[in-house]
């Protein structure tokens, strides 16, 4: 050992840590918010895969499309990405219920009930666009995903402004696919 004087043994420590229960139950609360989430998605695409018999990348290569929309693999990764931030930003008020007035009756309880809805609601948008082919249905699903993630990040920022950060991107992504899923929409009309 370096530090040692020649000839002298020296002890070696092992250095234990120690995982708090709180610390378990915001590490299980995080996974769990990003299960539910990615699971409702995971399990629309299989609905709507199973309706037409075809997964839904392959439908989306038949639709036509306008210019601007993005090449199928985009999507993976981006609800991918979404499902993390939005599922961290609900944990970190999951987190912070108890702050609000009333033991948690605040703003915090209020954006999760929101962020519930939004789960629901996310969940209609694959079965409606490629499993039921029922553009604007799916479309007015995306506007009202949009319409629930806005009012999910304004309740947020009053009990944590990084929360509604968070949520920013899915607002944002929801917007643009409400428009894309308009624009197919228009142009599928026989399909």
């Amino acid at each position: 050992m370096s530090g040692a004087p020649r000839g002298q043994i020296t002890r070696v420590t092992s250095v234990r840590t120690h995982i708090s229960a709180p610390a378990l139950r915001d590490a299980a609360a995080w996974a769990g918010a990003a299960a539910v989430y990615g699971g409702a998605q995971q399990l629309s695409a299989w609905a709507a895969g199973r309706a037409r018999r075809h997964g839904t990348r392959s439908q989306y290569q038949r639709f036509e499309r306008p210019a601007f929309a993005p090449p199928g693999p985009v999507f993976p990764v981006v609800w991918s990405a979404l499902n993390l931030t939005t599922a961290t930003s609900a944990w970190r008020l999951w987190r912070s219920r108890g702050a609000g007035p009333a033991g948690g009756a605040g703003p915090a309880r209020r954006a999760l009930a929101w962020w519930a809805a939004a789960v629901v609601v996310r969940s209609g948008y694959v079965p409606l666009e490629f499993g039921a082919r029922r553009f604007w249905l799916a479309t007015a699903d995306s506007a009202l995903l949009c319409a629930i993630m806005a009012r999910y990040a304004s309740l947020a920022r009053q009990a944590d402004p990084a929360a509604a950060a968070l949520a920013v991107p899915e607002v944002a992504w929801t917007a643009f696919a409400t428009v894309l899923s308009a624009a197919v929409a228009r142009q599928n009309r026989s399909s």
